[in-house]
């Protein structure tokens, strides 16, 4: 017999002694706490570790048929190494997540926001502290990495343009981005707060000190909390339970949204390239091959019109 142990207390005693002060990187804690309270504790939580079998951490993984494969790969991983700790502690006779195959997943971790995402985001953005850093993101396109070096002087209000000041690449240093209306009103707002005289974003418990990459995240993961909750997730014990969020929704899909919005709004292939700042025209391409309904919709009446245009002029000669 095997002792009857909560899931959901395991699993959070499991990630406070292995994850939480581990020698690991502060997203890589972040994505661990998020795919746990997030998703798995919501679904097992009512189990107990000796009664969770095979069929049921398969049945927990094709929830995410569809979703991309790096998110669902890191759900199993981490609910393998959950059962895994449990079966070392003599608490399951094997681990029941072991053998879990992948359901039906799509290549690649980025894609654009969904109308129903970006209307939440705005909506978040007005009241949250860091409402601005992610307005930024979403309409300039800023690798986070970007957001957090980046320095009043990158910007000109006059002429509305932001210039990165220093990227992680050589080709997306000194790229110059339009600052739409929207933004740049937000950023004029957020200046006269006055937090910080050199760094845009500022830690929200220090405004003299520039956000590192645990602070970023922290205020990302707050910013999603409070969109979620506004939205209808189940809290308890000021634990969210139940999300409204899709699991892969992160940073990185507002800098993907900016670029099929540039293919949305006609912004030319090579034009795009050099606002993403990326080093090689492929990268943006596969990207643009992610054919947005405006798109297609803007290139049939194009085809249309052109179809009707060789028409009459067949029809004339």
């Amino acid at each position: 017999m095997f002792p009857e142990v909560n899931f959901k207390v395991f699993a959070e005693n499991w990630y406070e002694l292995n994850i939480k002060n581990a020698n690991i990187s502060s997203t890589t804690k972040n994505d661990y706490k998020y795919y746990l309270y997030s998703n798995i504790i919501p679904y097992f939580e009512k189990f107990k570790l000796c009664d969770i079998h095979e069929d049921d951490c398969q049945r927990f993984l094709n929830q995410y048929v569809g979703k991309s494969k790096a998110m669902v790969s890191k759900l199993r991983m981490t609910l393998r190494r959950i059962m895994r700790k449990a079966k070392k502690q003599k608490l399951i006779p094997d681990n029941p997540a072991e053998d879990i195959i992948l359901p039906q997943v799509t290549q690649g971790s980025r894609r654009p926001i969904t109308d129903e995402e970006r209307t939440m985001i705005l909506e978040t953005a007005k009241t949250h502290y860091a409402g601005t850093m992610v307005l930024t993101m979403l309409y300039c396109g800023l690798r986070p990495i970007e957001i957090r070096r980046m320095e009043w002087d990158w910007l000109d209000f006059e002429n509305s343009i932001l210039t990165v000041g220093k990227s992680k690449t050589e080709a997306g240093t000194g790229r110059k981005i339009p600052i739409p209306p929207q933004l740049k009103s937000a950023l004029i707002e957020h200046k006269l707060k006055g937090q910080n005289d050199k760094w845009v974003f500022a830690r929200f418990k220090n405004h003299q000190l520039p956000l590192d990459e645990n602070a970023f995240y922290h205020a990302w993961h707050n910013f999603c909390r409070e969109m979620d909750i506004a939205n209808g997730a189940t809290v308890y014990r000021n634990q969210i339970t139940k999300s409204t969020l899709a699991p892969d929704l992160e940073p990185y899909l507002l800098r993907h949204t900016f670029c099929t919005d540039c293919q949305a709004a006609g912004v030319p292939l090579n034009v795009a390239k050099e606002l993403m700042g990326h080093s090689d025209i492929s990268v943006t391409a596969k990207i643009y091959t992610h054919m947005v309904d405006e798109v297609f919709e803007q290139n049939r009446k194009r085809l249309a019109e052109y179809a009707n245009q060789k028409e009459l002029k067949a029809v004339n000669e």
